[in-house]
């Protein structure tokens, strides 16, 4: 994965406050949660912390998150822990230096504009198959294929996030 021109065009950013907000998307399992770990000290959410059962809120996302943060705010949410899949209580995100925003829908068309920096991280279907079920257990292979993958390739359809990346890398080689 091609972390040093992700980390040369959030340097390059001019920061809005002392804040340079970074969208990270991508299928699940290409690597988005691995580079959002790599951009040194960043703030990191997750828009699976914004699971509400059907689907990702990404209206409450743009509210609570990413609209107080370009004001100048402190951004305070109720997460979701999506492992545990429970409420994991409120977490606030400080408006200053580097603020990752990474998941599945992270470049979704209503919150595109406000990001300085605007990442797409791409890898084969196989090795993001083959990573959900490491993470998730053969048990959820059936969920992955038949659920998630086809959800996110609608998503992707409608959505066209990709083309708005500044940069797409190959997440291929992360783990």
């Amino acid at each position: 994965m091609d972390v040093a021109a992700v980390l040369e065009l959030v340097a390059r950013a001019r920061p809005r406050d002392g804040l340079v907000l970074v969208g990270i998307g991508g299928h699940g399992g290409a690597g988005k949660t691995t580079l959002a770990r790599a951009i040194p000290g960043a703030q990191i959410v997750s828009t699976d912390e914004f699971w509400h059962g059907s689907g990702f809120d990404i209206d409450r996302l743009r509210r609570e998150v990413v609209e107080p943060l370009r004001s100048g705010e402190p951004a305070r949410f109720a997460s979701f822990d999506w492992k545990a899949q429970a409420p994991r209580g409120e977490r606030v995100v400080e408006p200053r230096g580097v603020v990752v925003i990474e998941g599945v829908c992270a470049l979704h068309r209503t919150l595109r504009d406000a990001y300085a920096v605007r990442v797409w991280v791409d890898a084969p279907r196989d090795v993001r198959l083959a990573r959900g079920i490491a993470r998730d257990g053969e048990e959820a292979r059936s969920r992955w294929e038949d659920v998630w993958m086809p959800q996110e390739d609608r998503y992707v359809a409608e959505d066209d996030p990709i083309p708005s990346a500044h940069l797409v890398v190959d997440g291929s080689e992360s783990s």
